[in-house]
C-alpha cells in the first residue's frame, strides 16, 4: 500500500474493543483511518466516527467509498448476545455488504475478523478437539450459530476473491484481553475448566491491531485465513499438562513450550509475519 488513496483504510466497528486500539495503531503507522461504528457515542462523533448500520448495503458502500482497503471488525461479537436467528442474519449480511461493496468499488485489501469459533469451540461443553495444538485444518466444525455465521463468512470471502481478485485476509482472533483483565487472570488457576472452551487461550489487544495492519500489508493472495493468538495460554501450570488433565483423550500432536498457546499461530506467522509482543507473564 503504496500511494494516498490505498493508504487511506476503513475501520468498521472503530468504537469496540479491539476497533479503537486498532484505529490508533494504524494512524501511528501513517494511515489515513476512516471509523465508523453502528453506535456512535457523542464523544467518538466528535473525533470524526461514521455512523453507518452496515446490515443497510447502501450505507456499506458509502462508507467504503475513496478508500483503498478495509479492517472489517463490526459484528454482533459472540453467541447469546442476541437471538440465534439475529446472530445469524447480522453477521452474515454485514460481512456480505462489507466484502460485496469492497470488490464493486475495487479496494485492494480486505482484512476481517473471522473467529476462533470456527474450529469447534467451545471445546468442553461441546465435542473436544480432535487434536492439539489446533491449527486452521481444525475447520470448519461450527457449534453455534455465531461461529455458523463465521463459517459461512469466510466461504463468502473466499468467492469473493476469487470473483475479484482482491487479497482476503480472516484473522481467527481468540479472546481478546487488555491490561485490565491481567489482573484478574489468577481467578482461573484453581479450575482448569474455567478457560477449557478455547484450550485457556487469549490475545492481548495490542497484538490483535499489529495482525490488522500485518493483513493490509502482507504479500498475500485469494483468501487466507489464520489464527490470531498470544504465545501462552492464561493458566500458571504447563499447556501439557492441562491438556491431559481436561481432555485426556486428545493427542499433543507436536511438543509445545511449557505455557504455549493450544491455538496455533504458526500460520500467521509464515502468511503474515505475525509474531506477538504482548503477554500477561511481561506484567
Amino acid at each position: 500500500m503504496t500511494n494516498s488513496m490505498t493508504r487511506r483504510v476503513c475501520v468498521t466497528g472503530a468504537t469496540g474493543r479491539a476497533g479503537r486500539v486498532v484505529v490508533r495503531h494504524l494512524a501511528e503507522h501513517g494511515y489515513d483511518v476512516v471509523a465508523t461504528d453502528a453506535a456512535v457515542a457523542p464523544h467518538d462523533e466528535r473525533a470524526g466516527v461514521i455512523r453507518a448500520d452496515l446490515t443497510d448495503y447502501g450505507q456499506a458502500a458509502e462508507v467504503l467509498a475513496g478508500a483503498g482497503a478495509v479492517v472489517h471488525l463490526a459484528s454482533i461479537p459472540a453467541a447469546g448476545r442476541v437471538t440465534p436467528a439475529v446472530t445469524f442474519t447480522a453477521n452474515v449480511t454485514m460481512n456480505f455488504n462489507v466484502f460485496y461493496a469492497a470488490a464493486d468499488a475495487g479496494l485492494t485489501r480486505v482484512v476481517w475478523a473471522s473467529g476462533e469459533s470456527t474450529l469447534g469451540l467451545p471445546f468442553g461443553t461441546g465435542q473436544p478437539p480432535r487434536y492439539a495444538p489446533v491449527d486452521e485444518d481444525h475447520y470448519p466444525v461450527p457449534a453455534t450459530t455465531y461461529a455458523l455465521s463465521k463459517v459461512t463468512s469466510e466461504t463468502i470471502a473466499e468467492q469473493i476473491a476469487r470473483w475479484s481478485g482482491i487479497p482476503f485476509v480472516g484473522l481467527r482472533i481468540s479472546s481478546i484481553l487488555d491490561m485490565a483483565d491481567y489482573e484478574r487472570i489468577s481467578l482461573f488457576w484453581p479450575d482448569p475448566h474455567a478457560r477449557k472452551a478455547n484450550l485457556w487461550s487469549y490475545v492481548d489487544v495490542r497484538d490483535v491491531a499489529t495482525a490488522c495492519r500485518l493483513g493490509l500489508e502482507a504479500d498475500v493472495a485469494g483468501s487466507e485465513n489464520v489464527i490470531v493468538a498470544a504465545p501462552d495460554t492464561v493458566m500458571n501450570r504447563p499447556s501439557a499438562q492441562l491438556l491431559r488433565e481436561v481432555f485426556p483423550e486428545v493427542p499433543l500432536t507436536r511438543e509445545v513450550p511449557e505455557f504455549g498457546t493450544l491455538l496455533a499461530i504458526d500460520r500467521a506467522g509464515q502468511v503474515l509475519g505475525y509474531t506477538p509482543r504482548y503477554s500477561w507473564r511481561d506484567y
